[in-house]
């Protein structure tokens, strides 16, 4: 019997890793197939965007862009929801699922296509899944690894970056750690949203030599995680915000806001005013990379849910740790005091995520 799933897509693809996840929580059937050569023709009948991962339905409907994906799969299947049940936490969660896609997706490229051993395993893994573990051609692994390098630029890492990608990774790991100790998701019982996207990520991460040894050496709480995110079961419910205030805060104060938002926003306004390059300050140094138009939109989609949801206790986090200043625009302009963040109307030609940026969006 044909599984009424489908979903293309690839080990060392954190996207396609957070769907699959998403999927085994539900207990939704679906066939799992790597994108390789041999299936590339029928990728392509799916795929408007060679981006992977893709999902395609029992009536040849096929899905791309990983978190539109879940939103539409949770709607049909609400049973074991990932939403928590407080307003407050439903938009954290979706929130920090937005900075794993959008930011520390850039530490996990870096650090991947950084360092000589990282990109000479990651080349390998990629070359033998293309090639399904047979025979590859003469070169192919040294090919992927020139291209993948040549991109690095994409996700704003540079040697004048370095440090500050690094060090943002260094303090992610260890707030992600705090968040949870004590309890098997960062919400509680189950897992969230903000689990299958920042699991995904920090899986990614683990997988490759070098972030991979400070994870193990500093984290034993991700990487339990991590294999329980693999294939995630419901432990309990989730958990009161008050519970995981003190952490969470810290997670939003120093990383959300103090990174993500801040780059979210200058992105924002780069291309809205369409400009050659971004530059935000983040922690007194100076990120630059090129534009990205999905990045703008996602913001642009963060703000709109901010302002959808009317509640006290999400206000207050918000408004402590910073992000309201990114996220929300209210009153401002009436009241004369700081512009809004910028946000782009444009159309998505395309999402940031490329095939060649690190298996997609």
């Amino acid at each position: 019997m044909t599984a009424p799933f489908r979903l293309f897509g690839a080990e060392l693809s954190p996207y396609s890793i957070k769907v699959r996840s998403y999927l085994r929580y539900k207990g939704v059937e679906f066939e799992w197939l790597t994108r390789t050569n041999a299936r590339q023709e029928e990728f392509a009948r799916y795929a408007k965007l060679p981006l992977i991962p893709v999902l395609v339905d029992a009536n040849e409907n096929a899905l791309q862009d990983s978190t539109p994906m879940i939103e539409a799969l949770e709607a049909e299947f609400p049973d074991r929801s990932i939403t928590p049940d407080e307003a407050a936490l439903a938009f954290v969660s979706a929130l920090l699922e937005d900075y794993a896609d959008e930011w520390l997706n850039k530490a996990m490229f870096h650090y991947r296509w950084s360092y000589p051993e990282d990109q000479e395993s990651a080349a390998q893994r990629i070359a033998g899944a293309i090639f399904e573990g047979g025979e590859k051609p003469e070169g192919i692994e040294e090919s992927v690894r020139t291209r993948m390098v040549s991109r690095l630029y994409h996700v704003g890492s540079s040697p004048e970056t370095a440090a500050l990608i690094e060090g943002s990774f260094a303090r992610a790991l260890e707030l992600v750690e705090a968040m949870l100790k004590g309890r098997p998701y960062l919400f509680g019982g189950r897992p969230s949203l903000a689990d299958f996207g920042l699991a995904a990520q920090f899986a990614q991460l683990l997988s490759d030599p070098t972030p991979g040894a400070i994870i193990r050496a500093q984290a034993p709480n991700v990487v339990a995680w991590i294999a329980r995110m693999d294939s995630p079961t419901a432990e309990g419910a989730f958990a009161r915000l008050d519970d995981v205030r003190a952490p969470l805060a810290d997670l939003l104060r120093m990383e959300v806001a103090g990174a993500y938002l801040a780059w979210m926003s200058a992105n924002a306004a780069a291309v809205e005013e369409d400009a050659n390059g971004v530059a935000a300050e983040i922690g007194g140094v100076m990120f630059t990379q090129k534009p990205q138009r999905y990045a703008a939109k996602a913001f642009a989609e963060l703000q709109r849910k901010r302002a959808a949801v009317k509640d006290a206790a999400l206000a207050a986090l918000l408004q402590e740790t910073g992000c309201d200043a990114y996220l929300s625009a209210a009153d401002e302009e009436e009241e004369g005091e700081a512009e809004a963040p910028a946000r782009s109307e444009d159309a998505d030609e395309g999402a940031n995520h490329s095939e060649d940026h690190e298996p997609s969006k």
